[in-house]
């Protein structure tokens, strides 16, 4: 099946927008180009995951761009290696691949716009100083490359000669880059959006093309030869869905033998999302059941299976896909596409049984072929397309809550940090019930020594002692939650915020039961950490007929003098 607008390991390193940058600006922009582009440089992102975010920049006007590095998505350094200029153009190279495996080691990739040339660029002291690989060849001048290494030592590099008959090449370093042997020059199941995803430095999947078939069930290629030889891999569609079920996937996302991977399914004008596991390599595979899966996109969309196709074109998907990517084992974060101030978001983590959505109504049209990108729950990117082959890239430090338009090179962020679970307190206020809904409020302490800021909403969690229970949060108003209007809050050493909490309770279920929370998981917009307060709630949702245990609504942090009113 066609693979999702995603972008797991290796497809979403894969950029090559300063390429046609290089090759379309001056010739199909017209003069007004400047007022259909907010900015002349062009932001795209080549990397994102093991702590770090890599993006580039290229100003169409100088040729030239730059590569920059975040553990935060907030602040941002400047990593671009230094190289050597031609006597007849300045930069002639843009950068337009990275791969990292850890904060600190990690290789780039850049591509000469005006040839088939690749070079390769190696830091194991998170891009500080770098050290000179061998460069590859793209096999055509409207060729690109991707790159992605498991580890420091085993790396795979593809070469699509796009418009050439030489199409493909897929190469593996077992060296950490220094050498590189090509392992299939045209590997069966080959497809311009068809990246291969590695495990290790023998067994690897790639997405299978669309095939024009009565039936298009979900497949995968898997190899066990370091991509030499490639066998097909069936996937049946979950239970609860026809046997003959179509399903839009992507390359999976992979620790080790460990992998999970997202299937999107069209069903009476919906989509249903559900998540596959493998602990082999992708050998086999089992559904992911739990009480916040499968997620659902209210989006219609249709597929035709029937339609041979490299790219998910209007002859093959007729709607707007789910925009998906990984954010850490068992953590995804999902978009339902949607113009200006329309775009919902999920993020589910599976392990923890908890997913939350948010209407991220500061957010720009993502209905554009917009790239998501995920460094955990609260950290994201999303790139869109603009006109004459620009891009730009916007960002967000609290879930989606608020967006801001990324600029690079940053001058830097003076203003208070994001206030650190460490050095908050975390009490239950009062309680409250109305008609079968209860509101709890919660006080929020800056036991720290300095100023901070809490932006956006908390993610909470139901447990019974350690026992995690489902838990579906949705950020906003409900019967016992009053509307508020997110801002940022800053909390002055010893100062006080908070948020509400609202959900139902036992009344009108009958004798359906729900697990009891006795402590409640509360994570700080901005942080990792959980903060945990003892609680007893008896939390209800859904209908009679179909009881969902666990549904509560959350509200934004606020100044606690206008909790309430």
């Amino acid at each position: 099946m066609r693979p999702l607008r995603t972008s797991p390991r290796l497809r979403r390193r894969r950029r090559w927008a300063p390429l046609a940058l290089a090759l379309i600006v001056g010739v199909v922009a017209p003069t007004s180009w400047a007022t259909a582009t907010p900015s002349p440089t062009s932001t795209y992102l080549l990397y994102v995951g093991h702590g770090v975010g890599v993006a580039a920049t290229y100003n169409p006007a100088t040729g030239c761009g730059g590569v920059l590095l975040t553990n935060d998505f907030t602040h941002w350094r400047n990593i671009t290696p230094p190289l050597a200029r031609a006597n007849s153009s300045p930069c002639v190279f843009a950068w337009t691949g990275a791969s990292f495996t850890s904060p600190e080691v990690g290789w780039l990739i850049a591509r000469n716009g005006g040839s088939t040339q690749t070079i390769l660029r190696h830091t194991s002291d998170g891009g500080r100083t770098w050290t000179v690989q061998p460069g590859g060849d793209t096999g055509s001048n409207g060729g690109f490359e991707a790159i992605d290494f498991v580890n420091g030592a085993v790396g795979f590099r593809q070469q699509y000669g796009t418009g050439s008959n030489g199409a493909y090449a897929l190469q593996r370093t077992v060296d950490g880059g220094a050498t590189w042997s090509t392992r299939s020059p045209s590997p069966r199941g080959w497809c311009v959006t068809s990246n291969e995803v590695f495990s290790s430095a023998s067994v690897g999947l790639a997405t299978n093309p669309w095939r024009a078939a009565a039936t298009n069930p979900t497949r995968l290629w898997r190899s066990e030869d370091g991509g030499a030889t490639w066998s097909e891999v069936s996937l049946a569609p979950p239970s609860p869905l026809d046997r003959t079920a179509t399903g839009l996937y992507a390359a999976p996302w992979f620790q080790g033998r460990y992998g999970e991977l997202p299937v999107d399914y069209p069903v009476a004008g919906h989509q249903v999302i559900y998540l596959l596991a493998t602990g082999d390599g992708g050998r086999t595979w089992r559904t992911l059941r739990s009480g916040v899966l499968p997620v659902t996109v209210s989006e219609a969309l249709t597929v035709d299976p029937h339609a041979p196709s490299c790219t998910n074109d209007s002859a093959v998907v007729v709607g707007n896909e789910a925009i998906i990517a990984p954010a850490g084992p068992s953590t995804w974060w999902v978009l339902a596409p949607g113009p200006r101030g329309s775009t919902s978001r999920t993020v589910v983590n599976v392990g923890a049984d908890v997913s939350t959505t948010l209407m991220m109504t500061g957010l720009a049209a993502t209905t554009g072929q917009a790239s998501l990108e995920a460094l955990n729950a609260n950290d994201a990117l999303v790139t869109m397309p603009i006109p004459y082959g620009y891009s730009t890239t916007f960002a967000t430090s609290n879930g989606g809550f608020t967006w801001r338009r990324l600029t690079l090179p940053s001058s830097g962020n003076t203003s208070p940090r994001t206030c650190a679970s460490a050095n908050l307190g975390l009490t239950m206020a009062r309680s409250g019930v109305a008609a079968g809904h209860v509101g709890v409020s919660f006080e929020v302490r800056n036991r720290g020594p300095r100023a901070c800021v809490l932006d956006g909403y908390p993610t909470v969690a139901l447990l019974d002692g350690a026992r995690r229970l489902p838990t579906l949060v949705t950020f906003g108003a409900s019967y016992t939650v009053p509307a508020r209007v997110p801002k940022p809050v800053l909390l002055a050493p010893r100062g006080v915020a908070g948020f509400s909490l609202g959900y139902a309770d036992a009344t009108g279920y009958g004798t359906a039961t729900c697990p009891r929370s006795t402590v409640l998981s509360v994570t700080p917009p901005g942080d990792q950490r959980a903060i945990a307060v003892r609680v007893a709630m008896g939390v209800y949702g859904g209908t009679i007929r179909a009881l969902r245990c666990g549904e509560v609504a959350v509200s934004p942090i606020v100044p606690l003098v206008v909790l309430g009113r």
